[in-house]
C-alpha cells in the first residue's frame, strides 16, 4: 500500500496488513466530504494492493468518530435552497467501498463510535471495541433516516435491539453490543492491536482467494441501501431543514 499524503488519515502497511488510521486535525474525527472521500480511496487502495491481505481501521482522537462536521453542514444549509454540494457529501460516502472490499476488515473502536463512524464500523467485517466504547445511530434525533444501519444490520442483530438503535437514536455500551453480535470481542484498550492482527494473519493464511469468494457470497445477502431519499429530503423539505439546523445550532 503506497503511502499516500491524506489531510485527514494515516495509513501504514506491514505484514501484509494495511492500518488506515482516522486523524482529522481538530481531534474528535468529526467526518466532513474531504474526510469520507479520503478514507474511501484508502479503502479502494488497500482492496486492489496485491501486498495487503488485510485492513485495519482504527483511530488517533479520543474517540473512534462522533458523526458528522457540523460546521460544514451548517454552510450547505445556509442558502435557499441548500447548497448542491450536499449531494458531494453523498457522493463522497466511503461506506460501500469498505463493504465491496475484498479483503477481510476489522474496526478496531475505543471511544465513541455513532453517526458516520458507527456506519464505518459496521461496514468493516468485524468490530472489535474497548471495554468504553459506545455505538450508535443519533441521526433520529436530527429527524434523519439513516440509510445504512437498517439494511446493513437486519438479520445479524435482533430486530429489537436494531428498532431500539434507530428509533431512540441513543448509544448502547460494548458489552451489550458484543451480546447481541454487534461487537465480535470487546477487550482493554491496549490489547486491540494485536487482536485485529493476529485475526487477519490467521484469515490470510488460509488463501486472499477464498477470503474474497466467502466475501463476494455475502454480498450477494445484503440488502440494498438508500441514501437518495435522505439527501432528497435534506435538500428540498423544509420541515426536515429546519430540524437540522435546529439541532446543529444547539449542538455549536
Amino acid at each position: 500500500m503506497s503511502l499516500q499524503n491524506y489531510e485527514n488519515l494515516r495509513t501504514h502497511s506491514e505484514n501484509g496488513i494495511a492500518t488506515i488510521t482516522l486523524s482529522r486535525p481538530g481531534g474528535r474525527n468529526a467526518f466532513n466530504t474531504n474526510f469520507y472521500a479520503e478514507l474511501r480511496s484508502a479503502i479502494r487502495e488497500a482492496d486492489v494492493d496485491p501486498g495487503v491481505a488485510g485492513v485495519i481501521v482504527d483511530s488517533a482522537a479520543e474517540h473512534f468518530a462522533v458523526g458528522g462536521d457540523l460546521k460544514e453542514m451548517l454552510g450547505y444549509l445556509e442558502g435557499d435552497p441548500p447548497s448542491r454540494d450536499l449531494w458531494k457529501f453523498r457522493d463522497s460516502l466511503p461506506f460501500e467501498a469498505i463493504r465491496a472490499c475484498r479483503k477481510p476488515t476489522i474496526a478496531v473502536v475505543d471511544g465513541i463510535c455513532c453517526g458516520g463512524g458507527f456506519a464505518t464500523a459496521i461496514s468493516c467485517d468485524f468490530i472489535i471495541a474497548s471495554p468504553g466504547s459506545r455505538f450508535g445511530t443519533p441521526e433520529t434525533k436530527v429527524g434523519l433516516i439513516d440509510g445504512l444501519v437498517g439494511p446493513a444490520l437486519f438479520g445479524q442483530v435482533p430486530l429489537p435491539v436494531l428498532k431500539y438503535l434507530l428509533f431512540s437514536g441513543e448509544l448502547i455500551d460494548a458489552e451489550y453490543a458484543r451480546s447481541v453480535g454487534l461487537v465480535f470481542e470487546v477487550l482493554e484498550a491496549d490489547s486491540l492491536h494485536a487482536r485485529a492482527q493476529e485475526l487477519l494473519a490467521s484469515f490470510a493464511a488460509n488463501g486472499p482467494e477464498i477470503l474474497a469468494e466467502y466475501k463476494r457470497t455475502f454480498r450477494s445477502y445484503e440488502l440494498p441501501v438508500n441514501y437518495e431519499d435522505t439527501m432528497r429530503n435534506l435538500y428540498s423539505d423544509a420541515a426536515t431543514q429546519d430540524r437540522v439546523r435546529g439541532f446543529f445550532t444547539r449542538k455549536k
